[in-house]
């Protein structure tokens, strides 16, 4: 049989408490939908339509960048002086 040893022991705390952490607030939404509780609406809260604005703002820098990174490199000297003849 197997004894336990301090290292076992804390390793089921952690466990447990990574349980805890993780599925706790899982749990509680579970249960408030259960219950029948209204849910926070997310949507009407300004820092969302900020958060919105900074990704779509975001997005537009990556895009140039994009653009930036896929287009042909200058030339390296300037094309010598042609005269007409």
């Amino acid at each position: 049989m197997h004894s336990f040893s301090p290292f076992d022991l804390f390793g089921l705390v952690a466990v447990c408490w990574v349980f805890v952490k993780v599925l706790g607030p899982v749990a509680a939404s579970v249960a408030k939908r259960i219950e029948g509780r209204p849910q926070q609406n997310v949507a009407d809260d300004p820092a969302v339509y900020q958060m919105q604005r900074d990704v779509e703002e975001l997005q537009e820098r990556v895009d140039f960048l994009e653009r930036t990174l896929a287009a042909p490199p200058p030339p390296r000297e300037l094309p010598e002086r042609r005269t007409p003849v």
